[in-house]
């Protein structure tokens, strides 16, 4: 048995590994040529290391193209309840019983998207907790490249000369701002296509110049 433990221990290892080892394209490389992976979780609150990941959706940007077809919403077992977060999810415990396991997703996440630059708006709390759990899960997490939508629209609004408002860099206003869609919010799914889309809007003035390096630096 215990040796049973250890070769699984050892397999889902050698996922990050994997990972790791794919590099990220060069900084010079131009957006237009790199491969995003926009994501969201949904968590139980916002400590990575006493709160969990409930639910993940991602929606991969190749050539500058939402692929659809590739999009994934996963809703994950808990091994805390849920709480009082459900205000802001909708998901429930109940929801959750026979939900997938975060071990199983992320070593789909990590198989799949190697060499990937991730997206996210606050990209700073979903590095955050995809980190713990990789580290719960594998004993060891992977060095995630993000780009972060919610920072670039404050150095587009900056540059604008802009008073930044309050609240006027969550989700919905960018949203609105760009003219884009309006979508549910706290939904792993929609708010990562909502993501997807903002990153588009924002690299339109001028992105097919545009360098993994410039992106980094307005994201920072």
């Amino acid at each position: 048995m215990l040796s049973w433990l250890r070769r699984k221990k050892t397999a889902l290892s050698e996922v990050v590994t994997h990972f790791a080892k794919v590099p990220s394209p060069p900084p010079g490389t131009l957006v237009a040529q790199s491969n995003f992976l926009a994501l969201d979780l949904e968590l139980t609150g916002l400590n990575p290391r006493k709160d969990h990941i409930v639910s993940i959706g991602w929606v991969p940007i190749r050539a500058r193209e939402i692929v659809l077809a590739e999009a994934k919403h996963y809703l994950i077992s808990s091994p805390v309840s849920v709480g009082q977060s459900a205000v802001y999810h909708g998901l429930h415990d109940r929801q959750l019983e026979n939900a997938h396991d975060i071990a199983g997703v992320l070593t789909q996440l990590l198989t799949q998207y190697a060499g990937y630059v991730f997206v996210a708006h606050h990209s700073t709390l979903d590095e955050q907790f995809l980190r713990v759990a990789c580290q719960r899960c594998f004993g060891k997490a992977p060095r995630f490249r993000f780009v972060d939508t919610m920072k670039i629209e404050w150095q587009r609004l900056l540059r604008r000369g802009k008073v930044v408002k309050h609240d006027a860099l969550k989700l919905g206003a960018c949203l609105e701002r760009h003219g884009l869609p309006a979508m549910p919010d706290h939904h792993a799914l929609e708010d990562a296509y909502s993501s997807a889309l903002l990153l588009l809007s924002e690299l339109k003035p001028g992105g097919e110049n545009m360098t993994l390096a410039d992106l980094y630096l307005l994201s920072r």
